[in-house]
């Protein structure tokens, strides 16, 4: 599960690591305040607001003490304010407002703050609230404001886990109240997470992992961390941070022309078209896992669905599509492999070909870089022993690196990819929390068959007539209960699922870059190895633009973290 990030405080660490750099080089003063405008107006004023609301004792404090980690909101059994209580944490803003049923003026503070969040909690318990009508009236005012809600079931009778077909009926009736009161593609405006805060704050306290874990908190985190990926207030960030890394760009640039020696020239020329070539691959490989990872999380409920009666054969279906997931996610890696080889490859041959005079100082870094090239290739059988004076006589064949990469790729990619066990936690949850608490509360269909029956039975006199009468009449009202099941239960499946694919996205995005980042390494490392050597020895510029390349990655690395593809 990816944890909500401070990204505020990651940013405003990244910032500082560049501003030194810009104080270094007076030259680049315009770039310097462009950097920081932008930092000031479309990154610091970004504060993502959560707001919880709903009824005032059905636990929304307590809810949000377990999504915080601490004891900060007042648990109280009576509004005791008539004001909007905000919580700073990890770089959002959450909005403890007056419940429902509390005074009316602290009703309005409610609405007037409803407008600013970017998602909204709607708590209720399983205790009684959730039959409030006034419930769904304030749910309706949310849906038509263009909110996402996010119902938060808190679970204080402690079934879940252990009574979810109660739990299952709970959310049945929550759905059918909502399209009640007209709310347009209910289906799309809502979602139902249940969590048992008195289970979470128990294992916080008691530093009991397991009983988290059977919260159900960590899958109310991962929908917010989802919902927020989709707000406004991210796309503001993720296009703060694309400019920001267009100054960076224009910076490094600046730099590089600054630089005398040819072979420095060169080799800052390298290093920018690898960091080029990983951004793009970054980029293609993610739209790729984000397009597979959307298929998945629409064949899985059609899996769990036609096979609900079988669970362990869910599990093991579930683990072939993952496994499937995986193989096509190393083959694309591979395909992407494949063309940035023959584009690095270019980019090396031009490197070799550059003019060294070989009394030159440049003339043994050149060669221990041609030599490390060559040895990092599954092709080179024998490194560059000498310096010939025209370094045109190289034979670039030798470096290989087309041949390196793809025949190094599988493996690399391979253990990545494991190390996520997306297979092995997958199978151990989607059961716990779609399908098992879904499937008792189905039970047999009734079907056609049944009713015929049920009439061949009781066809004889008046008195048969009218008990036929009232046994269809509830046969009818219990095939309602059915398919009102059905819908919600595969409505909720769809939702699940559709988060679980967001969830499996990002890990696989994770695995995917750090085994590019591994593959490409040996072959940047030289260049490296020579760079940080010659800032030993006071050559400054080729180290700083270094290092900006490693900070407009992360930079990078940031922006599809938040949900940029």
């Amino acid at each position: 599960m990816f944890e909500l990030k401070d990204y505020q405080q990651i940013l405003a660490e990244k910032a500082a690591a560049v501003e030194p750099f810009f104080e270094k080089y007076p030259d680049a003063d315009a770039l310097a305040k462009s950097f920081a405008n932008i930092n000031a107006t479309k990154i610091r004023t970004v504060e993502p607001e959560i707001m919880v609301y709903g009824i005032y004792n059905a636990g929304k404090s307590s809810i949000l003490n377990e999504l915080m980690g601490a004891d900060k909101a007042r648990v109280e059994d009576v509004p005791t304010t008539d004001s909007v209580d905000y919580y700073d944490w990890q770089g959002y803003k959450i909005a403890d407002t007056p419940g429902i049923f509390a005074p009316i003026e602290h009703e309005e503070v409610t609405e007037a703050h409803l407008k600013k969040a970017d998602i909204v909690l709607f708590v209720m318990s399983t205790t009684g609230s959730n039959e409030k009508a006034e419930n769904y009236q304030r749910m309706k005012a949310i849906a038509d404001a263009g909110k996402k809600i996010i119902i938060v079931l808190n679970d204080k009778n402690g079934d879940l886990g252990r009574r979810d077909d109660v739990i299952q009926t709970i959310k049945q009736k929550v759905d059918i109240n909502m399209r009640q009161v007209g709310i347009d593609n209910v289906d799309e405006k809502y979602c139902i997470v249940t969590v048992n805060a008195a289970r979470a704050r128990k294992g916080r306290v008691e530093n009991k992992p397991t009983l988290v874990a059977k919260s159900g908190l960590d899958e109310l985190k991962d929908v917010v961390l989802s919902e927020l990926k989709r707000t406004t207030s991210f796309d503001i960030l993720r296009g703060g941070i694309r400019q920001l890394e267009g100054v960076l760009e224009d910076f490094i640039k600046s730099l590089e022309a600054s630089e005398n020696s040819a072979l420095i020239k060169k080799m800052n020329q390298v290093l920018e078209t690898f960091t080029a070539q990983k951004i793009s691959m970054r980029r293609q490989i993610n739209t790729y896992i984000d397009t597979q990872a959307e298929m998945l999380g629409e064949t899985l409920p059609q899996i769990i669905w036609s096979n609900r009666e079988n669970q362990s054969q869910i599990n093991e279906i579930i683990a072939q599509e993952i496994e499937r997931l995986n193989g096509k996610i190393q083959r694309e890696i591979q395909r992407q492999l494949q063309d940035t080889a023959a584009v690095l490859s270019l980019e090396l041959k031009s490197f070799a070909e550059i003019k060294i005079d070989a009394q030159s100082v440049d003339a043994e870094a050149f060669k221990n870089i041609l030599a490390q090239l060559s040895a990092a290739s599954t092709e080179t059988s024998t490194a560059l022993a000498t310096v010939p004076e025209k370094s045109s006589e190289f034979d670039i064949s030798t470096i290989g690196i087309a041949t390196g990469l793809l025949t190094q790729s599988g493996a690399e990619i391979a253990k990545h990819l494991a190390k996520t066990e997306i297979g092995k936690a997958l199978a151990g949850t989607v059961l716990g929390r779609v399908a098992g608490s879904v499937v008792p509360v189905i039970g047999p269909l009734i079907t056609i068959v049944s009713i015929v029956g049920a009439l061949g039975k009781f066809l004889g006199n008046n008195d048969d007539h009218a008990k036929l009468e009232a046994q269809i009449q509830e046969q009818n009202r219990a095939e309602r209960r059915r398919v009102e099941a059905e819908m919600q239960a595969r409505q909720e499946i769809g939702q699940k699922c559709r988060y679980l694919a967001d969830n499996i996205a990002d890990e696989l995005k994770t695995a995917a870059d750090a085994s590019v980042t591994e593959i490409l390494a040996k072959y940047e490392e030289p260049f490296k190895t020579e760079i940080a050597s010659r800032k030993a020895e006071g050559e400054q510029i080729s180290a700083d633009i270094l290092k900006l390349r490693e900070i407009h990655n992360e930079y990078d690395l940031l922006r599809v973290e938040l949900g940029a593809r």
